[in-house]
């Protein structure tokens, strides 16, 4: 047999073997259940998480959390043994309540050899302050009207129907948002943001990440600065905004019907129109990166 033809049986049976691994997976479901009244806020801190952050019934006083905690490792006694290094934990200290997933070990224990994930759900009062942080996972949030503040690293933000203004600093986690209606405010390292539905006032810090924002008649200011990353906007007709565009080592692209006054110096570009004092602004400002109008 010839040298390749051997490297390829080679191959198609390490192949064979890598797909017959099967993962054992252990898991773990935690209830747990918070009184909440009016004024209290909720922090929610996890890592290697999967969250999902709803609005409970209206008139629901407590803040109610399920967790499914697992490990998978092709052995089902690893799995077990790491199972256990899930720290799952619900505290009320004043007028803060705490949820807390974490991977914590006695010090001197070998580190877990399984792949360790959990699943949270959280149905919280629509009017409570929620600040979540999160590492290696994903965060939803839905029907909140209360502020929320995120913060996450290697985690995918999607967030629907909230109603009070919304922070987020994600660095490695695309942010996605639609139909919110307070102040949104991004900042983004090498991440995509996508917002849609915007109603208020939106600001967007981004490095290393394409932005796209949707400003429709409801839009209030918009504002976003933009490094090494291109910027696309698309505003509705007819045009209610005043716009300023600045591009540096980037271009100006904007359709005929928005006439625009443009200009170029060196490797800036420029464009910008002043329709009406009463407009909001749409101000953009990108390095190293395009705008784009629609």
């Amino acid at each position: 047999m010839k040298p390749y033809l051997i490297l390829f049986a080679l191959l198609l049976a390490a192949g064979g073997t890598a797909a017959q691994t099967t993962l054992q997976v252990v898991t773990k479901t935690v209830q747990k259940t918070l009184k909440w009244k009016p004024g209290n806020t909720l922090e929610i801190i996890c890592e290697k998480a999967d969250v999902e952050v709803e609005a409970a019934p209206p008139g629901e006083k407590t803040v109610t959390v399920t967790a499914d905690l697992s490990a998978r490792h092709p052995k089902i006694d690893s799995a077990k043994a790491d199972l256990g290094a899930w720290k799952f934990v619900t505290s009320t200290i004043g007028k803060k309540m705490f949820i807390r997933a974490y991977v914590g070990i006695p010090a001197g224990t070998p580190l877990p050899v399984s792949n360790l994930k959990a699943k949270i759900k959280v149905l919280v009062p629509a009017d409570c302050p929620t600040t979540l942080s999160n590492k290696f996972g994903s965060a939803r949030l839905e029907k909140i009207t209360a502020a929320v503040a995120l913060t996450g690293e290697f985690c995918s933000f999607n967030l629907v129907q909230l109603g009070g203004k919304v922070q987020v600093d994600s660095r490695y986690g695309n942010v996605e948002g639609d139909q919110l209606s307070g102040p949104v405010v991004v900042q983004a390292k090498r991440a995509d943001v996508s917002l849609t539905g915007i109603r208020n006032d939106c600001t967007v810090q981004s490095e290393y990440g394409a932005v796209n924002v949707e400003a429709g008649i409801h839009t209030k200011n918009l504002t976003v600065r933009a490094s090494k990353g291109d910027v696309t906007v698309a505003a509705a007709l007819p045009y209610r905004h005043n716009f300023d565009l600045h591009a540096n080592h980037g271009a100006v692209t904007t359709p005929l019907a928005l006439r625009l006054d443009a200009g170029a110096t060196g490797d800036d570009q420029q464009a910008s129109l002043h329709q009406n004092d009463q407009y909001p602004l749409i101000l953009i400002e990108t390095t190293l990166g395009n705008i784009t109008i629609k």
